[in-house]
């Protein structure tokens, strides 16, 4: 099991932005929804300009930061952040920062909600992670019917009781789909 599993997925959905902006709600974030909750966070990462490559210099994303939080507004999208700054992130280390969250964050916690998670069908996993990566593990742990039909391994079930009110319907649909796709498996290591 790795961020392969996952990754395309979570891009699908969460969209993967290189530069800062901030969602809905105002929380400033880049990647594939990596909250950069300070200047101070902003800067631990590794932004480079995109029109020559240079690495940004001392105090550059600190003011990333503050122009792109100065800028929110509620109906602004990712694309409208753009062009406060060239400074970028890479896809790879993009890929990285969701990798850690995985295997730190995301898969640990699903793991103390769902104790066999590893041993499920792949689709099934997908769909687990793709909640706890939109809602976090804290607000997963709040469907508690989906829980308990994931442990029973209850596919259909689990595909009914995975509708998030705050997720767009076709997020909703993919979701419910992963878990209808794991019907018929009888283990993760049965390559479909």
């Amino acid at each position: 099991m790795g961020i392969a599993d996952y990754f395309d997925h979570l891009v699908a959905f969460e969209g993967l932005i290189p530069w800062l902006y901030c969602d809905v709600r105002g929380l400033t974030t880049t990647g594939i929804g990596n909250l950069v909750a300070s200047p101070t966070a902003c800067a631990k990462h590794p932004w480079r300009h995109q029109a020559d490559g240079r690495a940004a210099l001392p105090g550059e994303a600190e003011t990333l930061w503050a122009h792109t939080t100065d800028a929110y507004r509620k109906d602004l999208g990712p694309a409208a952040y753009r062009n406060i700054s060239d400074l970028r992130l890479t896809k790879d280390y993009i890929q990285g920062l969701v990798a850690v969250r995985l295997e730190t964050e995301f898969i640990p916690g699903i793991g103390k909600l769902c104790h066999d998670f590893d041993a499920w069908p792949l689709p099934a996993r997908q769909a687990i992670v793709d909640m706890a990566y939109n809602l976090g593990v804290g607000g997963l742990a709040h469907f508690h019917n989906l829980i308990a039909a994931c442990q029973a391994h209850d596919w259909a079930t689990a595909a009914k009781e995975c509708h998030r009110s705050t997720s767009r319907e076709a997020r909703n649909a993919f979701t419910s789909q992963r878990f209808l796709d794991a019907l018929g498996w009888l283990c993760p290591t049965i390559g479909r």
